[in-house]
């Protein structure tokens, strides 16, 4: 039979804890109905706290008695972050990882007629499971698409087409297929592969076919190859793709097709001229982009995921960095159809700070010996299968191996390091066609380990010109909820486009969830996705486009509703994302803030609250007289919904689902979850300050900020200038309460010097004068708990040299 695959993403039940042992039991009271993707904490309004534990999903699948004897699986997008699965009361799988797809055969599992499938999933934070760290939250659930799929037992591989062009030029390119042939079947079988190359206008080549003899329960990669004249090469300007339909014949008769969509074009990141897209220099420009969003968390539909892409493509971008993880492989899809370049990452992934075993700031490596195998293969497993499922993609240049995995242990650094050089030879083993590279690479010689350097915050200065093909992968500019200022402000120097360096990404486009108390706040724009005034500051920098006229303050008296669908589907890849803006009599927008409820009159779409959720200014889901969600609907019909405030006109939309028919039901929609759990409190035996980026008023060559954040580095900061007002700050990246501060000087501070503290990086507060009338080396300071992001030492006349800065 010809492969069916189908997304199962409603119809599913939900309920919080583990429920052991009910695999093959009827859902009882405290079952919820609910639709995927999905995610344990919902509805989500950037709460620090998240919920930590089990949560369990059912769902009936109906199985055709012609469907039994073929390979029948369940193919999960991203499940955070251990999933196992049981099918009418037998486990048929355990995937452990939360950012990558996978599959489960159920071919044995299935009857014909009804089937239950239990699902029980965690993201209990693991020792052994990468990521131990990171500036995120990590959510639990099925968060990303389901599907169904059958095939036959002679067929294509799940991801079993791989594309590649070794040769390219304006006038010829070779494209090569590796075609992963499966034979489950107890006897050899002979097979016939063939491909078709085509555009959307037309069919381009036919692959000369091959014969196989495939043995019994085994599979063999079969190659086919075929030159093509003048091809048509993808470029962010002109996104042009092409698909390869691979076909699986035995006997004549057709047991298996699947088509993959590729590009052609070549690439090289170079150490003296920067990047080349298909022979021409192209500066990259670009944003970090995290998944989770208003409301909805890390549960964006394909729709969610195709507008935060346009949003990049419209300031005139050209490269998003997969911030910190592997991406919904639509992501990247939506990459190669707008025309965005895109960076892969992998998530080995640390945050610094405390250090504090059993939770997400943890050191990135184990320090526990006993658990450095199993977390080495979660990386392993993992950069395996991100590669598999986005390898044909055009947009992507590079498979990154992680983002600041510096933040581990001192005394597993060196396993640390050798981990990312296995991970840099393993890529290049599964994919030779792109480099590695190594993201947030600013500390402890990360850099040299991969292909191309990313270095984050200070690490533009550190490696001005490190002689190794290197872009900026973390610049900042922004902070804040609501509108922000207008321009952004430039850091560390990269407001200037040097030859040898590749680009530049921004952090961040959107505003995201984190573990880390304050952090998250650097969108251009908000979690929300409301474009703040620096986005547009962006797009009338690379695209000439004038800001619009922003809303000024006035007296609303009525609301206005809009959507950017009409129409959604109904089997969770679509949504409506509507638009609620406060108008006064002129019918203009004004910054006159009040609560707005959103209510579903008719019809069965949800918000991630249910039937009805409230913007408000206190929640930051409206600010600037406008907020914006999404609505979902896994039945078919129209979606009638009211928009309401106190005092103010009414507003109504309707939306229409599309869908399979169903018989129309009252939903038992889930309560908010039942828990969070605190992040364990650290010892404070580390320096907050370690390896954190530190910004100077100047420096001296080889006498830069970042020397005052490493601990034993043997050298110092140097103030290139001589004069009063000269300083050094370190950036703590997320606020903490601190109590103690130590000031290491290279020599006895012959000068008198200030010491402050500062919440936000802009208003700073005293907390030490100092004359000078001491032979000591180090300050001791120690005061009553303040909460503080930024430590600066300066100097009112004449600057001493700082060897480190320690932060309790």
């Amino acid at each position: 039979m010809i492969r069916e695959q189908r997304f199962i993403n409603d119809d599913w039940t939900f309920a919080y804890g583990e429920h052991s042992g009910a695999e093959d039991e009827l859902p009882g009271p405290d079952w919820y109905d609910i639709g995927l993707p999905h995610s344990f904490d919902l509805p989500d309004f950037r709460e620090q706290r998240f919920y930590v534990g089990h949560g369990c999903y059912r769902r009936r699948v109906d199985v055709p008695e012609a469907w039994l004897g073929q390979w029948i699986a369940l193919e999960f997008l991203g499940v955070f972050q251990v999933a196992e699965v049981f099918v009418n009361g037998r486990r048929v799988g355990r995937h452990e990882g939360g950012y990558t797809p996978f599959t489960v055969d159920i071919s044995d599992a299935v009857v014909a007629g009804a089937n239950e499938v239990f699902v029980r999933v965690d993201n209990i934070w693991n020792p052994r499971l990468a990521p131990r760290a990171g500036d995120y939250s990590f959510n639990g659930g099925i968060y990303r698409d389901v599907s169904l799929i059958v095939a036959d037992r002679v067929r294509i591989d799940w991801y079993g087409i791989h594309v590649t062009t070794p040769e390219v030029s304006r006038e010829r390119a070779t494209v090569a297929a590796a075609i992963e042939v499966v034979n489950d079947e107890p006897k050899p079988v002979l097979v016939d592969v063939a491909a078709v190359l085509s555009d959307p206008g037309s069919t381009v080549a036919l692959l000369p076919p091959v014969r196989r003899s495939i043995p019994a329960r085994s599979r063999e990669v079969i190659d086919l190859e075929v030159a093509v004249a003048h091809p048509l090469l993808w470029h962010p300007d002109q996104p042009h793709r092409y698909k390869l339909t691979a076909s699986v014949s035995v006997d004549g008769v057709a047991r298996d097709s699947q088509k993959a969509s590729f590009g052609v074009r070549w690439f090289e990141f170079t150490a003296d001229r920067g990047f080349f897209l298909n022979g021409e220099h192209l500066d990259l420009h670009g944003a970090n982009v995290h998944q989770n969003r208003g409301g909805w968390g890390d549960a964006g539909t394909r729709a969610s995921i195709r507008r935060d892409v346009a949003m990049i493509k419209d300031l005139g971008m050209n490269i998003i960095r997969g911030s910190h993880y592997p991406h919904h492989p639509y992501f990247a899809e939506e990459c190669d159809r707008q025309g965005l370049l895109f960076w892969s990452e992998l998530h080995f992934w640390g945050i610094g700070g405390e250090n504090v075993e059993g939770y997400w700031f943890a050191s990135a490596y184990p320090i526990d010996e006993a658990n450095e195998p199993e977390f080495e293969e979660s990386l392993r497993r993992a950069l395996r299968e991100m590669i598999r499922t986005h390898r044909n993609h055009p947009s992507i240049i590079t498979w990154s191996i992680g983002n600041e995995a510096f933040f581990s242990d001192d005394r597993v650094i060196g396993k640390a390091k050798a981990l990312t050089r296995e991970l840099v030879d393993l890529a290049h083993e599964l994919d030779p066609t792109r480099p590695a590279a190594i993201g947030g690479a600013q500390r402890k010689g990360f850099d040299v380990l991969g292909d191309i350097a990313g270095y984050n915050g200070d690490g533009a200065e550190l490696f001005h010109d490190p002689g190794i093909p290197n872009l900026v992968a973390e610049y900042h500019g922004v902070r804040g909820q609501g509108p922000g200022e207008y321009e952004v402000e430039w850091e560390h120097g990269v407001e200037v486009d040097y030859p040898w360096r590749s680009g530049k990404i921004f952090w961040c486009a959107f505003h995201y969830k984190s573990v880390a108390d304050g952090a998250g706040l650097q969108g251009l724009a908000d979690y929300w996705r409301m474009p703040r005034r620096p986005y547009h500051w962006y797009r009338e920098r690379l695209r000439g486009i004038a800001p619009p006229a922003f809303p000024e303050p006035g007296t609303a008296v009525a609301l206005r509703l809009t959507s950017d669908a009409e129409t959604i589907p109904t089997d969770g890849t679509g949504d409506a994302r509507l638009l609620i803006e406060l108008v006064d009599e002129r019918g203009a927008r004004v910054v006159d803030d009040l609560d707005v409820q959103l209510t579903v009159l008719e019809g069965e779409g949800v918000f991630p609250s249910g039937r009805s959720i409230t913007l408000s200014p206190e929640t930051h889901s409206l600010w600037d007289g406008a907020g914006a969600i999404e609505l979902r609907s896994y039945a078919p019909g129209p979606q009638r919904i009211l928009a309401t405030a106190e005092g103010l006109a009414a507003a109504e939309l309707v939306v229409v689902a599309k869908g399979p028919r169903k018989a129309p039901r009252a939903r038992r929609l889930p309560p908010p979850a039942p828990w969070v759990t605190e992040p364990p409190s650290g010892s404070g035996d580390t320096s907050l300050a370690a390896y954190r980026p530190v910004s100077v008023s100047s420096a001296e060559p080889l006498h830069e900020g970042g020397n005052v954040t490493v601990a034993g580095s043997g050298t110092y900061w140097r103030a290139q200038n001589r004069e009063p007002g000269e300083w050094v700050a370190a950036n703590l990246e997320f606020p903490y309460a601190i109590s103690r501060i130590e000031v290491v000087f290279a020599e006895p501070p012959a000068q008198p010097w200030l010491l402050e503290t500062s919440a936000d990086g802009r208003e700073f507060a005293q907390v030490h004068s100092a004359e000078p009338a001491t032979e000591e080396l180090g300050a001791y300071l120690e005061f009553p708990p303040r909460t503080a992001r930024v430590i600066r030492v300066s100097f009112p006349e004449k600057p001493i040299d700082v060897e480190e800065i320690r932060v309790y």
